[in-house]
């Protein structure tokens, strides 16, 4: 029996989008996103120096001021055409030319979840990842949450993989379908 030409290029489709969204985020490893700074905070100086002393002031209060940026590339709003009545803050996208400034402040930023500027606004940090990984990160937190019940340990790992320590052995989840899988297997056992 001959496959139908439309199944190949749906396939092919498939494959490309889903090298096209690895090359997406493999850009972004030194990137983080800010949400909820005021649009009004850079009119006096350049986002970059709005960007260092949010680090300085509120995630990374520790660290002694040498007096130079913490090695951020570029730091701009993300283009969004809004309404003139809406109080939308766009994100602010930050590419650091040190890795390790932006593990640390990842790492502040999960412990904290947010931070609130002496300038009375509180804003939150997240990594920088494509929209196709956001997505598949969303589907796998109710099934984190299934897999706790049961008395796994689970989490997020990389971009979009799933996670999950049962009884001494680890799996890793590309989907969701191989995911559901496994915890109906687990869900028999109990």
């Amino acid at each position: 029996m001959a496959r139908d030409p439309g199944f190949k290029i749906q396939s092919e489709l498939e494959e490309l989008q889903l090298k096209l969204d690895e090359m997406a985020n493999r850009s972004r490893p030194s990137n983080l996103r800010l949400v909820g700074v005021p649009e009004e905070i850079e009119a006096a100086s350049s986002m970059t120096k709005v960007v260092s002393d949010l680090i300085y002031k509120c995630i990374l209060p520790d660290k002694e001021r040498t007096g130079e940026e913490p090695s951020i590339m570029r730091a701009h709003r993300v283009p969004f055409v809004r309404p003139e009545s809406s109080k939308y803050l766009r994100t602010i996208l930050v590419n650091f030319g040190d890795y390790r400034i932006k593990e640390q402040i990842l790492s502040q930023a999960l412990k904290m979840r947010s931070f609130t500027s002496g300038d009375s606004f509180s804003f939150r940090v997240f990594s920088d990842m494509s929209i196709a990984a956001v997505q598949q990160r969303r589907k796998f937190v109710g099934m984190i949450d299934t897999f706790k019940r049961l008395g796994a340990q689970a989490g997020i790992v990389q971009l979009a993989k799933l996670k999950v320590f049962y009884k001494g052995q680890a799996h890793i989840f590309q989907g969701i379908p191989e995911a559901k899988n496994v915890l109906e297997l687990l869900k028999k056992k109990q």
